[in-house]
């Protein structure tokens, strides 16, 4: 049996609710190190739950523990989110620990696990197309930003998520004002906005080579293009797995990523913008794309790591994915009537995407659509 352990300190964050479902897909064994209100628990696809502390350093030192005491159970232990990567990333020295738990196998690129700045420091030294950019930490004059950088631009908080601690600034004017609201400027990462088409990739990789993938073209936004997505079209490029095989085996990336580019059609360039070694809520909707991580997970426990060459998809054959929670509250929200209107008359076949096959997970995300509608209806 191949064993998994799931792991979140984020009890917040629902994108961890359907992985038990993929990993069970795929034939192992799911055990979930979490607290009792986490959506890790929100599923009735793991088979152990070992109860952790709701406090950071405790919770730290639960795990390393159990990972000492249980050196050889695992095979694969996987952080789920930004929060737990950065626990862990900030306490463990051993290389062979960091290894073991840690989505990457190259200790000296650790800064790039959740740091906007780690990322493009490592963009840099591998030579991988970002846009430029400037830490305010090591240059904090305005005048040298406005020499040194083409507005617009984008502040990106170091440690940010979701679209949190990101801001947009139109020109030099306003610079000023932008840097003023920022929350923390430790490793502020000031970075030239790039004007072109926003592609969201979910990727696995096993010591730095590129097992699966998918692109996606976004369709919708929860607010604006700097928050989370809820409808997308999936397809596969050749170009985009290129550029993913050199930076899994440059960075080392050893797990899953989330990872987004921006293609700018008139420089004919992929723009690499993030890339947070994690899942994410799309992963488990990969069985509709004929690309499933599952498979992909499949091939690791069968250590069947060569790269399989998928061709281009042509666009009349990319598939049009939805996240229902997600979208039936930006439906609300936005008052997007014919968005509705796919999820009440079943348009393009958008029940396959409600996830009844789980009664636990559906109760929970419908108690939270509710909310969420209870809450916009008063606030009208």
């Amino acid at each position: 049996m191949y064993n998994v352990l799931l792991v979140s300190i984020a009890s917040f964050f629902d994108s961890t609710g359907e992985i038990p479902f993929m990993f069970k897909r795929a034939g192992c064994q799911v055990d979930v190190f979490c607290n009792e209100t986490s959506w890790l628990l929100s599923n009735r696809y793991h088979d152990n739950w070992i109860k952790s502390s709701e406090d950071h350093e405790t919770f730290k030192d639960q795990l390393l523990k159990l990972i000492d005491e249980k050196p050889d159970h695992y095979n694969w232990i996987v952080p789920l989110e930004d929060i737990t990567i950065k626990l862990m990333n900030d306490a463990i020295l051993s290389e062979d620990i960091f290894k073991k738990i840690l989505p990457i196998n190259k200790i000296e690129n650790r800064d790039l696990l959740s740091s906007k700045a780690g990322l493009s420091s490592v963009c840099q030294k591998y030579g991988i197309t970002t846009p430029r950019f400037v830490n305010y930490s090591d240059v904090n004059d305005t005048e040298v930003i406005k020499q040194k950088l083409d507005f617009p631009i984008l502040l990106k908080e170091d440690f940010s998520f979701s679209g949190i601690g990101i801001q947009y600034c139109e020109d030099e004017s306003e610079l000023q004002g932008c840097l003023d609201k920022v929350q923390v400027k430790t490793n502020l990462v000031l970075q030239e906005f790039i004007k072109g088409e926003d592609i969201g990739l979910e990727a696995l990789f096993r010591d730095g080579e590129l097992i699966t993938y998918n692109c996606g073209e976004v369709l919708s936004y929860m607010y604006d293009k700097f928050s989370f997505t809820t409808r997308r079209k999936y397809y596969q490029n050749e170009e985009i797995a290129a550029l993913l095989r050199v930076l899994g085996k440059s960075v080392g990336l050893n797990g899953f990523a989330s990872i987004q580019y921006i293609y700018h059609p008139g420089r004919k360039l992929y723009y690499l913008i993030e890339v947070d070694a994690r899942t994410n809520s799309w992963m488990p909707y990969s069985r509709f794309t004929g690309h499933d991580f599952s498979d992909g997970i499949r091939r690791i426990i069968n250590n069947q790591l060569a790269y399989i060459p998928t061709g281009t998809t042509k666009p009349d054959d990319w598939v049009e994915v939805a996240i229902f929670d997600r979208d039936i509250r930006r439906c609300f929200k936005r008052k997007d009537y014919k968005g509705l209107l796919r999820w009440i008359f079943n348009i393009d076949g958008y029940w396959k995407f409600i996830p009844m096959y789980d009664s636990k997970i559906i109760s929970r995300i419908s108690r939270k659509i509710m909310k969420d509608f209870l809450k916009i209806k008063n606030s009208a």
